[in-house]
């Protein structure tokens, strides 16, 4: 069950995410890259992608239920509904994917 303060800390952290990738990044042509983030449940079809990131994490593939991330289509992070430990690629922003999926699981499971 989550708290209203707790909410009100995930939309405003939220905020400040959405705040930092607006400023974005300049490549050298003068634009700003395109970045897709997908935040969905995990599937059969992830099974190997999901062992290969833990193998990344040093940590062991989410059995059960997940949440995932993907940015531009490459699986980044996951986040195990059962209570274990999340996975992220070290190599990319895995902490802010995990806030991502932490207030995505909230979402849910206030629904």
């Amino acid at each position: 069950m989550s708290s209203p303060l707790s909410l009100n800390t995930a939309r405003e952290h939220r905020r400040d995410l959405a705040k930092a990738a607006g400023r974005g990044r300049v490549t050298d042509s003068g634009q700003t890259p395109v970045t897709r983030v997908t935040l969905r449940y995990a599937s059969a079809a992830d099974a190997d992608a999901l062992r290969r990131l833990a193998d990344l994490d040093s940590s062991l593939a989410p059995e059960g239920p997940a949440l995932v991330a993907e940015v531009d289509g490459r699986l980044r992070a996951a986040l195990p509904l059962d209570g274990r430990d999340p996975i992220a690629d070290p190599f990319h922003q895995g902490v802010e994917l995990i806030e991502l999926l932490r207030v995505r699981a909230a979402q849910l499971a206030v629904g």
